[in-house]
């Protein structure tokens, strides 16, 4: 790994470390940073407008009460962090980065206020704060959310003072597109393959996701 980093491997300081763990644990994390810098900057040329978008997030969404904070990323490497820190998904999809691109839906992050750079539970909303789907480590959603629902009630209250009217055309486009992917979805008759939710319907488990915005 120092080789691999330009590293002079034949320099006493490198090859005869006195903290050889801590030295190898220093180089996989910024091994992992670079891999994790890579992904991003191809997925930035793939959809090339998606830090831009990222960046006009955090006027709108962003809210902080006492217990909960929702955060926006504010880039592609954000997500992809997010993503390797829960084990989720969105690691590992080109599905919900194509979605910000078109305006369909974001990516938002649940925090708890007392330690908001934790990575808790990822959301994906619409443009007027519907929540989509909200998940935490390895695609789970443990009981502890539904103490932080409230919150969410109370932060879509306050999204829906902030939007405009590209936003409120931006929300309809994208109820329409979800409410098409249920139906095929159902049609298909697709399933969860792994992990607590196996062998249940998608389209259930994103129904008994969905926390639609007031009209």
């Amino acid at each position: 790994m120092a080789a691999g980093f330009h590293y002079n491997v034949n320099d006493e300081i490198v090859y005869r470390t006195a903290k050889l763990k801590k030295r190898h644990d220093e180089l996989v994390r910024r091994s992992n940073h670079r891999d994790t810098v890579s992904r991003a900057g191809k997925l930035l040329q793939k959809f090339p407008h998606v830090d831009e978008i990222c960046k006009t997030l955090s006027g709108k969404y962003e809210y902080a009460g006492d217990v909960y904070t929702i955060l926006a990323p504010k880039s592609i490497l954000d997500i992809i962090e997010e993503g390797d820190a829960l084990h989720h998904c969105i690691a590992s999809s080109d599905r919900y980065i194509e979605r910000i691109e078109r305006n369909e839906s974001y990516l938002l992050f649940l925090r708890k206020t007392d330690d908001t750079q934790e990575p808790y539970y990822t959301m994906e909303v619409e443009p007027n704060g519907t929540v989509r789907q909200i998940r935490t480590m390895y695609d789970k959603q443990n009981k502890d959310i539904d103490a932080a629902r409230a919150f969410l009630r109370e932060w879509q209250g306050v999204v829906a003072k902030r939007l405009n009217e590209d936003d409120r055309r931006n929300a309809s486009r994208s109820r329409e597109l979800r409410e098409q992917e249920f139906i095929q979805l159902r049609a298909d008759q697709i399933k969860v393959h792994n992990g607590d939710l196996a062998g249940k319907l998608l389209v259930d488990v994103l129904t008994a996701d969905l926390l639609e915005a007031a009209a």
